[in-house]
């Protein structure tokens, strides 16, 4: 689906003989959404997209679900908590959410203060192109970047060019949730530059093979990401030519 798509043919669903006049009837709210996007899924194939799975196991946290972040507790398929092993998805995490989620609640039990808590809306935010329209285009080009060189098959020179974009992206990013967006962004490509190997939903079209020494739980850090993203995002140097190589 993955290749299919990058190539510009494009991947999709035909249900026009397997399900046909049924699809109302049976998937009612599918129907709907194809239909609201002008595709007819009784008489049309459905162009469907693949969707990468960042976040399997990428918070470190302990058995009350506690980050090393003051007060974030995660779980489920973001969570690594050790209790599946490396298996993220489906039936594993949600299973797991279900136990950690209890003991997430039990352990913010009495940590918040009694007063009404207000969320920020935003609306203090400076009006303007630059909090609306422009962080919105901003923040599309985040995705785009992500579906493309940090998605369902990476390598080498996809993950440099997503991290120099990304370096781009912060200098104009003024809304938080687009720079939490980009630190996120960052840290996964940065974790996936490194890890010179494919194993589970992590490919690696220059490293396709699985590296046994690498069969093992690993840690990093925002600050460590950031030195990696940052030599990255450095231009590669000029090749000299053999003429000044001689007169060297």
């Amino acid at each position: 689906m993955h290749e299919a798509r990058n190539s510009g043919r494009g991947a999709f669903l035909d249900c026009t003989k397997a399900v046909g006049v049924e699809f109302p009837e049976k998937f009612p709210t599918v129907y709907a959404a194809c239909m609201q996007a002008g595709i007819d899924p009784v008489r049309q194939p459905i162009p469907i997209a693949p969707a990468a799975h960042y976040h399997m196991g990428g918070i470190h946290v302990d058995g009350s679900g506690r980050s090393s972040l003051d007060g974030l507790w995660a779980c489920g398929e973001v969570a690594a908590t050790g209790a599946h092993g490396a298996n993220r998805l489906a039936s594993n995490s949600l299973l797991e959410a279900v136990v950690f989620a209890a003991r997430i609640a039990d352990d913010i039990q009495g940590l918040l203060p009694n007063h009404k808590v207000v969320a920020w809306s935003g609306e203090d935010a400076d009006d303007g192109l630059e909090n609306g329209e422009g962080q919105s285009a901003l923040m599309t080009r985040l995705r785009q970047t992500m579906s493309r060189h940090v998605g369902v098959v990476r390598n080498a020179d996809g993950l440099v060019k997503a991290l120099q974009i990304f370096a781009e992206l912060e200098a104009e990013a003024r809304d938080p949730q687009l720079r939490n967006a980009l630190i996120a962004a960052r840290m996964i490509a940065a974790a996936a530059l490194v890890r010179k190997e494919s194993r589970g939903g992590h490919q690696r079209s220059d490293f396709p093979d699985t590296d046994p020494a690498l069969a093992r739980r690993t840690f990093t850090t925002l600050a460590k990401c950031k030195r990696i993203a940052t030599e990255a995002a450095r231009p590669a140097p000029a090749a000299r030519t053999p003429a000044a190589q001689t007169a060297a």
